[in-house]
């Protein structure tokens, strides 16, 4: 079993029994009290879990995560930096776009109430999420499709084309030179490319592991976006795909100040 299979598993069982112990979860994954010490340590430093007397109890606040599934959990910590960085790009009052996806779902988790922004989504996480905290939220509607509870088709094309929005804050499945802002899904890639055409400006959140992948279904050109948000490991690898682009680079590191901290 893989280390991020069995971290879903842990957060899976987790959610469902609120506390656990190391010696049983061992045994029901067949490795070490050592090893799921080792995770339970993982998953904590990454926010998703917190100990309570020698065992773990899920954080509520990130309970949704597991709907989105083993994406969430993997390069968990450079999506989290992501998220976290781009928060600091939000203006006051800001008309904003939210995507779907497990890195557009940490900028959901840092954002902040007292920013007095409105959100419109097509995902159900993020509107629930965001609504709870006394965020101003429109749901686009539509048909809820896949595990991550997002409205698709004509209903949801309709909910965005009734607005303009200041910001797009996107995710991507590849960021590309040759390729632009692709996605895996036709209709999210259609979504997303609607949301860009009626922004003032994009923000794109992508690990390195995007860099150089070009998914079959394509968002927009990368001209097309303002800001790229990205971890350090994948700066290098982001910014020779962004070399021949407008877009400006911005690099997720722990103690970056605000502002933009890198150009393509």
């Amino acid at each position: 079993m893989l280390p991020v299979d069995r971290h879903h598993r842990i957060l899976e069982r987790v959610a469902v029994e609120q506390s656990i112990d190391y010696a049983s979860l061992a045994g029901e994954l067949g490795v070490s009290p050592m090893t799921i010490r080792r995770d339970i340590k993982q998953l904590v430093a990454e926010g998703f879990l917190r100990t309570v007397r020698g065992g773990a109890t899920a954080h509520l606040t990130r309970s949704f995560d597991l709907l989105l599934g083993q994406r969430a959990l993997t390069h968990a910590t450079e999506k989290r930096l992501i998220g976290r960085r781009a928060v600091e790009l939000i203006e006051p009052g800001e008309t904003i776009f939210l995507g779907i996806g497990s890195t557009v779902a940490q900028f959901a988790q840092f954002l902040p109430a007292d920013l007095g922004v409105t959100i419109i989504t097509t995902s159900l996480a993020h509107a629930s999420l965001l609504a709870s905290r006394n965020v101003r939220v429109v749901s686009t509607g539509g048909l809820v499709t896949g595990e991550e509870l997002s409205q698709t088709g004509a209903l949801a094309e309709h909910g965005i084309a009734r607005f303009h929005a200041t910001t797009a804050v996107l995710g991507a499945a590849g960021v590309s030179r040759r390729a632009g802002v692709t996605d895996l899904e036709p209709a999210q890639a259609d979504l997303n490319r609607r949301m860009t055409e009626r922004s003032e400006r994009v923000i794109l959140l992508a690990d390195g592991s995007k860099a150089g992948v070009a998914g079959p279904c394509v968002v927009c050109d990368l001209d097309r976006v303002t800001l790229l948000v990205t971890d350090p490991a994948g700066a290098s690898a982001m910014a020779q795909e962004c070399s021949l682009s407008r877009v400006r680079l911005v690099v997720a590191a722990p103690t970056d100040p605000p502002g933009v901290s890198a150009s393509a």
